[in-house]
């Protein structure tokens, strides 16, 4: 089974109330704004620190999670980020359901973006998929962020937990799936950026501090650190401040930054929310981020 990550419904979080929400039925993408209880109203300006806006920050800024599409060219996205003064990291998914499935495929999309002054990189879905690529194309890649939102169930199928209408009979059981293919991820993928951490499902959403208890915390965040992992061995996984689903928290980041892992800022979008920061310059803000705690990726 895949899932689509093209399309939005729009939806109001801001009558359900759901801390850390954004996916909804169908898209994997920074077109709807979110609403959590500790930020201001979202305000569609390139940068400002009026109207209770966290300033921007003074480090160089990136956005390493943009996706080109029907409603954001290459030219648009960095016209975007010359406006908003951010750099840019373009992302796109392989394997079945996407357009990346073969090395030509993948050398394709790294030519063709190689001539912009971008980042390039991947953001798989599915676990094992680096088997489908030789060693010598993927190593053309700047970096792959990945995610643990797409979770296997055991007949082969998927649950794609970012959707809206995601079920959760029990949220102990949901958990330790979780966990388990968060772990997963973590050791045997090779990744640079750890995307999306510790976004919930709408149905238990609410549960957030209760749910991502401190060993759970923990345990993400020391296998982040875990430099010793064969799939990516000497080097440490950054975390990944998602705009979209406002995740992680604060005391997730002041944990991760006091274990000495660095961050990077990432709106998700396919339209002209791309380079767009509220919660990131917020966080960064509220947990002191410097310079030397952003994970800056070297372009090939």
């Amino acid at each position: 089974m895949t899932h689509s990550r093209r399309t939005f419904l729009q939806t109001t979080a801001a009558a359900l109330w759901v801390p850390h929400f954004s996916r909804v039925l169908g898209a994997r993408s920074g077109d709807f704004d979110v609403i959590s209880p500790d930020s201001e109203p979202r305000v569609h300006t390139s940068r400002s620190s009026k109207g209770g806006e966290p300033p921007k920050p003074a480090f160089p800024v990136h956005d390493y999670h943009v996706h080109l599409s029907n409603t954001l060219t290459i030219d648009q996205a960095l016209q975007l980020g010359k406006e908003r003064g951010v750099q840019l990291g373009i992302l796109e998914h392989p394997g079945p359901g996407y357009p990346i499935n073969t090395d030509a495929d993948l050398q394709h999309y790294i030519d063709g973006l190689r001539h912009y002054p971008v980042r390039i990189g991947l953001q798989p879905v599915y676990p094992g998929w680096s088997k489908a690529f030789s060693k010598p194309v993927l190593d053309q890649l700047d970096y792959i962020l990945m995610d643990a939102l797409t979770l296997p169930n055991p007949d082969g199928t998927y649950v794609a937990i970012w959707q809206i209408d995601t079920h959760v009979d029990d949220a102990e059981a949901f958990m330790q799936r979780y966990m388990q293919f968060i772990e997963q991820v973590l050791t045997t993928e090779r990744i640079d950026i750890f995307g999306w951490p510790t976004f919930l499902p709408v149905p238990i959403a609410r549960q957030y501090a209760e749910l991502w208890t401190k060993p759970r915390i923990r345990r993400i965040i020391d296998l982040c650190a875990d430099a010793k992992q064969p799939a990516r061995p000497g080097k440490k996984l950054a975390i990944e401040i998602n705009e979209v689903a406002h995740v992680p928290d604060e005391n997730f980041i002041k944990q991760a930054k006091q274990a000495g892992l660095k961050f990077t800022f990432g709106t998700d979008s396919r339209n002209q929310n791309a380079a767009h920061f509220y919660y990131c310059y917020q966080m960064a803000q509220r947990c002191g981020l410097t310079e030397g705690d952003m994970f800056v990726v070297k372009g090939k």
